[in-house]
């Protein structure tokens, strides 16, 4: 009994490790994202939809200009010029024609 409750701790103990590191991966994410953003000259308008963007997809999502005129409720040409400044960034890596997933 006592050595089952022990592997239950320790089982308990390695989730909440596995969940702290994916808790740094998204911050270090986030971190590069606004990293890149700030080296850029967007103005204000462009770098919050970029972060919505971000903060909308999931790691490893496949996505494209249509998911980004869906996330920002914009027009196909506002959605096109966010995917135009993820891939200046070099925030995105592309998965075929015109789909990307997020670096990192």
């Amino acid at each position: 009994m006592i050595g089952e409750e022990k592997l239950a701790i320790g089982d308990k103990k390695s989730v909440i490790g596995e969940e702290k590191l994916a808790i740094d991966d998204k911050k270090s994410a986030i971190d590069m994202i606004k990293s890149a953003i700030e080296q850029q000259k967007y103005n204000e308008p462009s770098k919050v939809n970029i972060l919505k963007v971000y903060h909308e997809i999931e790691k490893n999502q496949i996505f494209g200009t249509k998911e980004i005129k869906e996330i920002l409720d914009c027009s196909p040409s506002t959605a096109r010029a966010v995917m135009t400044k993820l891939r200046d960034m070099k925030v995105i890596n592309g998965k075929g024609k015109g789909k990307y997933v997020f670096i990192g």
